[in-house]
């Protein structure tokens, strides 16, 4: 007999799951939301929490909708983790993730408004990694916990132009037996990148433009994903910094230091990856950005940079991924002491414990932001102020 149990789920908290309190204590379940009462079977441990696999809904939320009216391969891809929940219900709970994180982790009450900025949940994302299934000649995304292809001529989170190279693919066998490789990575601007390039289909680099700025990618380039919001992420904190010289680490092709280029009076970018200075050159560049400099220097190992400025920058940007700072570029950001930093962040985890750091170290939070960049997925991107106490 299955070891079936039944809880109510209290809150969803990072990764996607809700959480309820059983007889054994905490257990984490994907695919509910807060206030129902569900049956669940216990399949092991994450972190040394209890976690569980929906059987049955007892009690439905009025927050539940049906995903498979919204797209007829919800339960087979693995990419939309919350399209069962309405799209109001999800910011409600990426606010109150991301609060229980920074309280939690980062220690830390927030006490003014956090800002929040949504755009359309659907059609938004201009960044894919399209799958290949080489043996049944389809493209699509990863079926859900597997790495089957599920082949999808259609998906409701991607711009017209992803989805149409996606039907094309599909449609022409021919092609996909050419294309040698499991994945392809694709970025639509004027016209639609990819890598590797695709004769006939795709370009190896594409121009997005965003606000007055125009940016240079490749397929591979890493670049914001939402069309809608991405502006609104690269502007959000335009009132708050400022003034002589900026850093701006984890700097890829530019887009906060040509965002920002116009209110600091030289800057230098610093990344890890050459190809991606490269483009960043070729960005300032295309947008006559001269006191702004690109270079390669490890960004893990943040005391390398000191040779860069001659003094201390007056605001120092990160927008690390998923793992947030290593502890050398936290202790270093403390040291270095710029009057101000902006965090960008895409988990809130992370973020929270890199915020403890930074506010044990004498800065103050003072401003707030969370873009919802991923619609129907449980993914959060946050931005944050801190200033020098």
């Amino acid at each position: 007999m299955p070891d079936v149990k039944t809880v109510k789920i209290e809150k969803m908290v990072y990764g996607g799951y809700g959480l309820g309190r059983g007889e054994n204590g905490v257990v984490l379940i994907p695919g509910v939301i807060p206030g129902e009462l569900v049956e669940y079977e216990p399949c092991g441990l994450q972190g040394g929490v209890q976690k569980g696999e929906l059987t049955r809904i007892l009690e439905e939320s009025p927050a539940r909708r049906s995903p498979a009216s919204l797209c007829e391969h919800a339960g087979e891809c693995g990419g939309c983790d919350w399209l069962y929940m309405r799209y109001d219900e999800q910011v409600r709970c990426k606010k109150e993730v991301f609060l229980d994180c920074i309280s939690r982790i980062g220690k830390i009450k927030f006490n003014d408004e956090i800002e929040i900025f949504t755009a359309n949940e659907f059609g938004y994302r201009i960044r894919a990694q399209i799958k290949i299934d080489n043996e049944n000649r389809h493209a699509g995304f990863y079926r859900k916990r597997s790495n089957d292809v599920v082949k999808i001529n259609r998906c409701p989170l991607l711009a017209d132009e992803i989805n149409a190279l996606l039907t094309k693919l599909n449609s022409n066998t021919a092609l996909l037996q050419s294309i040698d490789t499991a994945s392809i990575k694709v970025l639509s601007g004027e016209k639609i990148a990819s890598y590797p390039f695709i004769t006939g289909l795709t370009e190896t680099q594409t121009v997005i433009n965003v606000g007055n700025r125009k940016f240079l990618a490749s397929g591979s380039s890493f670049f914001q994903s939402n069309q809608f919001l991405v502006e609104k992420l690269g502007s959000w904190a335009r009132p708050f910094i400022g003034g002589d010289s900026c850093m701006d680490l984890y700097g890829g092709i530019g887009f906060f230091s040509l965002m920002f280029a116009d209110i600091f009076h030289n800057g230098i970018l610093v990344e890890n990856d050459a190809r991606q200075v490269s483009a960043a050159k070729q960005n300032f560049q295309l947008n006559k950005i001269n006191h702004f400099k690109a270079v390669v220097d490890d960004v893990e190992k943040p005391y390398s940079v000191n040779k860069l400025m001659k003094k201390r920058p007056h605001c120092i940007i990160v927008d690390p991924p998923r793992p947030g700072l290593v502890k050398a570029a936290r202790k270093w950001l403390i040291e270095t002491s710029p009057p101000v930093i902006l965090y960008v962040s895409c988990n809130p985890s992370t973020f929270a414990r890199d915020a403890l750091t930074l506010v044990n170290g004498g800065y103050r939070m003072s401003n707030l932001a969370l873009f919802d960049l991923y619609p129907n997925t449980h993914h959060i991107e946050s931005a944050a102020v801190f200033v020098k106490s």
